[in-house]
């Protein structure tokens, strides 16, 4: 005696019933799984408008290809101006002791 169940994962499972000598109820024991339905896609995010560098940076890539020239503007002149900060930040000095 068998069946089909379907689990949480949207997995439609047949299974065999196996009787135990002492004829009790035994767990499902999954043959055959072909997945019969999608997870919930993930929410895409709106396309941005505006013209923020920092903004714009967060965007996924995707989202590139609908840009026009003047995001395109405002994304390089933000990615030049944290380039520029990056370069002009000091060095940090560490001390190391070795005890021998």
């Amino acid at each position: 005696m068998g069946g089909i169940y379907r689990d949480r994962n949207g997995v439609e499972v047949e299974y065999v019933s196996v009787p135990l000598p002492t004829h009790e109820v035994t767990q499902a024991v999954p043959l055959a799984a072909r997945k019969v339905g999608h997870r919930a896609s993930r929410k895409v995010a709106p396309f941005y408008t505006g013209m923020d560098g920092t903004e714009l940076a967060t965007q996924p890539r995707g989202h590139r290809k609908q840009w026009n020239e003047q995001q395109w503007v405002a994304f390089r002149e933000f990615q030049k101006l944290e380039l520029d900060m990056a370069s002009s930040d000091e060095p940090i000095a560490a001390t190391m002791i070795i005890k021998t």
